[in-house]
């Protein structure tokens, strides 16, 4: 009966190879980071494209804090965004690590619009820009 059993397995494999079958690819977490900026990078339907950047704080009165959209939404859905408790950096001040997470919903072409929004009450805002980059993701059918 085992025999039996076996080869009806290895036929069931053979059959799905035969018939040109493809398994599907499990979706797949990517993750970018502000060194990405700029660059373009493909993904598949139902992957995730997780972005994360660091929130700083480098000394009282001044901050840079980063928020994440995405468009067209048609190509990359928000799903969700975060910011980890602020911790301790190595220098003077703290951290936050900012996370926004996006579903590749639709083949197409879709960009991130990263911004930094700076505060520096010790010095005039043209002192500390804003910061401000792209990254651009193509997802394939």
């Amino acid at each position: 009966m085992k025999q039996t059993l076996v080869a009806l397995g290895v036929f069931g494999v053979m059959a799905a190879v035969s018939c040109g079958g493809t398994p599907a690819t499990a979706a797949t977490t990517i993750v970018l980071h502000q060194s990405d900026a700029g660059k373009t990078f493909n993904v598949h339907g139902g992957d995730t494209v997780r972005v994360v950047l660091d929130d700083t704080y480098p000394v009282p009165g001044s901050s840079l804090v980063w928020t994440m959209t995405s468009a067209p939404a048609s190509v990359l859905n928000f799903v969700s965004e975060n910011r980890s408790p602020q911790v301790r950096g190595s220098g003077p001040g703290r951290t936050d690590t900012y996370t926004a997470d996006f579903l590749a919903v639709g083949a197409g072409q879709a960009v991130f619009d990263a911004k930094g929004a700076t505060t520096c009450e010790a010095m005039a805002k043209s002192g500390c820009p804003d910061q401000h980059f792209t990254i651009t993701v193509v997802v394939g059918r």
